[in-house]
């Protein structure tokens, strides 16, 4: 454990003192071209797959994550190498999944990688997905899902998406997706490490949710982010 702290430190020491910011996140307004009950239903399945099944997620609301959007592939000497400001600096693999569907609250426990090399282990991810309107009025309608970690690496993280319809078939969309890191894992996400390893990959999951309301689908092509 020692000798992974002292690696982690000489990875980030040159920026390890500089200030940089705990929460991040995606802010995007958009319009989908479908009725606020189709993006509801959207929505409600990203969640409870989230919760409980979170894999499934790869077969159509996180298609196209793999790859950078509009970026060139380019011939890499050592295909294995990464750095700080790799895509994949940074990954989350799930492992064991709990859910409890009367209360729409799950567990998820996760391995955590930096740089192709594990570092934290069985990190806890709870969550608790509520659906709102206000008080008087029908919309805007608000699908929220909040999360909590176990350990001091993530703080938390918030997933909204609020659905007020245009007409019969367009509904105007605000999304949030948000992380609060812990003291030392954002020590070692700079601005440039953000936005190409996980910026990018939140607003990917918001068009992904869009195709889907639209057409029932979502299909494998690369695009840039819709905004």
């Amino acid at each position: 454990m020692k000798y992974k702290f002292l690696v982690l430190f000489l990875a980030i020491s040159a920026n390890m003192f500089a200030w940089r910011p705990q929460a991040r996140g995606v802010v995007i307004d958009t319009i989908c071209n479908a009725s606020w009950q189709s993006m509801l239903l959207t929505a409600d399945k990203f969640c409870y797959q989230f919760q409980a099944c979170p894999d499934s997620l790869f077969e159509w609301a996180y298609i196209g994550l793999s790859e950078a959007p509009s970026e060139p592939k380019k011939e890499v000497k050592e295909p294995n190498k990464k750095t700080k400001e790799s895509r994949d600096a940074i990954q989350l693999r799930y492992k064991d999944r709990m859910y409890d569907p009367a209360n729409k609250t799950g567990d998820v426990a996760i391995d955590i990688y930096i740089l192709g090399a594990r570092w934290w282990k069985d990190q806890h991810l709870g969550t608790k997905y509520i659906l709102s309107r206000p008080a008087k009025t029908k919309f805007p309608l608000t699908a929220k899902m909040t999360a909590t970690y176990s350990g001091s690496i993530l703080e938390g993280g918030t997933f909204i998406i609020r659905m007020e319809p245009i007409n019969e078939h367009q509904t105007r969309v605000h999304y949030e997706f948000g992380l609060v890191f812990g003291k030392v894992l954002s020590s070692f996400i700079s601005d440039k490490t953000w936005q190409n390893a996980i910026e990018w990959r939140f607003a990917t999951i918001l068009e992904n949710l869009v195709e889907h309301a639209e057409t029932g689908t979502v299909l494998p092509k690369q695009r840039g982010p819709r905004i």
